[in-house]
């Protein structure tokens, strides 16, 4: 049981502090503003009858209401879009791109890996050139192995986990005292020996009584006279 616990605690502390170092990453990068080579939180502008040298920039926003500039959360549909129009013609299932790659990775899911067809119309869209080597062919992920994380599971949650399927371990009391190979063995044990405990905890009860009875009976003795006396000087006289 020991053991057990031991394993037990050593995982929750690793996963814990995995993700406390990464989330603090996560925040530096995003409170320091670095801007993505991808253009995905911030992009330069300039006005075209402004001849300052100074580009500025501004943020992405995405989905028409959420600035990457105030928040690091913001995602939307990513996909393969037209670079004239700006219009998506192709939707990636399950992946959502966020202010940075990271964050694009971390909110989005594996779901179309899994699918040969979602593949196949993915490579479809990606223009080629034709100066560079022949489209290469990628297989989906073989879906009949078992996992315990779902297609639709986020990165981030599969990250938290550290990429990690199944933890185990082989615990052997046995072998453990085998290693350890002991000549003897021998332990001691702590009781108080009942008959003096007993007469020391009688003789302290009587210690505390005559102590406080040294005190309280003498003024319980002169109340009493104290009222003896006053019935006394009281007299009773008849009026005719």
């Amino acid at each position: 049981m020991q053991i057990d616990n031991t394993f037990f605690q050593f995982r929750n502390v690793t996963l814990t502090r995995f993700s406390r170092s990464f989330k603090l990453i996560r925040d530096i990068m995003n409170g320091n503003a670095f801007i993505s080579s991808r253009s995905l939180n911030w992009e330069w502008w300039t006005r075209l009858d402004n001849f300052s040298t100074t580009i500025l920039t501004r943020p992405i926003i995405k989905n028409k209401r959420c600035s990457c500039g105030t928040q690091s959360d913001c995602f939307e549909s990513g996909g393969v879009y037209d670079g004239q129009t700006d219009e998506q013609i192709f939707a990636i299932p399950g992946w959502n791109v966020g202010c940075s790659a990271v964050e694009t990775l971390l909110h989005s899911t594996l779901e179309c890996f899994y699918d040969q067809n979602c593949i196949d119309s993915l490579l479809f869209h990606i223009p080629n050139d034709d100066f560079q080597s022949p489209r290469v062919n990628f297989s989906a992920i073989n879906s009949s192995r078992e996992s315990r994380f779902d297609r639709n599971t986020s990165i981030q949650n599969i990250v938290d986990q550290l990429f990690i399927e199944e933890w185990k371990w082989n615990s052997s009391y046995l072998s453990f005292y085998n290693q350890c190979a002991p000549i003897s063995c021998s332990y001691q044990i702590r009781r108080n020996d009942h008959f003096m405990h007993t007469v020391s905890q009688l003789l302290g009860l009587y210690g505390g009584l005559t102590t406080s009875l040294r005190f309280t009976i003498p003024l319980i003795v002169k109340t009493i006279f104290k009222i003896r006396n006053r019935f006394r000087r009281n007299t009773v006289i008849s009026m005719e």
